[in-house]
């Protein structure tokens, strides 16, 4: 995986009925984000590493399993690098 990630350029956001949805008009795909992946997306607003990103909801959901943050941050991650809206930087 990457150093580090950050929005793809291009890609629009827009919430909706409480939910963030991605556009990428490159490939014309859509993605609803769940709260991690919103979490993760807005954290991506300047190049961060998977443990910047780790670390960031750590602190806001302090507690939960670190293990399990890196794997979903890791999983979401890999879903956004494949449609287009997360690049590596």
């Amino acid at each position: 995986m990457p150093d580090r990630f950050v929005r793809a350029p291009g890609v629009e956001m827009a919430p909706m009925k409480g939910e963030t949805v991605l556009f990428n008009p490159a490939n014309r795909k859509f993605c609803v984000l769940n709260v991690t992946a919103a979490m993760i997306w807005d954290i991506l607003e300047q190049p961060r590493t998977v443990s910047d990103i780790v670390g960031s909801i750590r602190e806001r959901y302090q507690g939960v399993d670190p293990g399990r943050v890196e794997q979903d941050v890791r999983k979401a991650l890999e879903e956004l690098r494949g449609i287009a809206c997360v690049a590596e930087s």
